[in-house]
């Protein structure tokens, strides 16, 4: 699994994760296990949303944190590992990025609101 060093914290309101893995499983074959782990990631603490993404057999989400340590503390959790260790998901690929909130929120983005 590649893991992108995380930019040092400068006083970012936000903090945003991009996961991404390789899936031999179909999208019909994850919409149940999804939705159950869609569910269960609402009480994730710390984290604001999560934007579901798919291109081909890449699948993964765009998600947003109240801060970097919220982030480590989801990726360090049982949750998190629990999908890496699922054997139908391969070459997971996670960055970090700064959430820029000014600008964010002049373009709308509820999470900078």
């Amino acid at each position: 699994m590649k893991r992108q060093k995380a930019p040092a914290e400068g006083g970012h309101a936000m903090h945003a994760v991009l996961i991404t893995f390789t899936s031999s499983a179909s999208l019909d074959d994850l919409k149940e296990p999804f939705t159950d782990y869609a569910n269960a990631l609402r009480s994730m603490p710390g984290l604001v949303a999560k934007t579901w993404i798919r291109e081909g057999s890449t699948v993964g989400g765009f998600h947003i944190f109240t801060s970097r340590q919220a982030a480590e503390n989801y990726l360090d959790s049982e949750m998190a590992a629990g999908l890496r260790s699922n054997p139908a998901f391969s070459d997971f690929e996670i960055r970090h990025f700064d959430v820029l909130d000014e600008l964010s929120a002049i373009t709308g983005s509820p999470q900078a609101a």
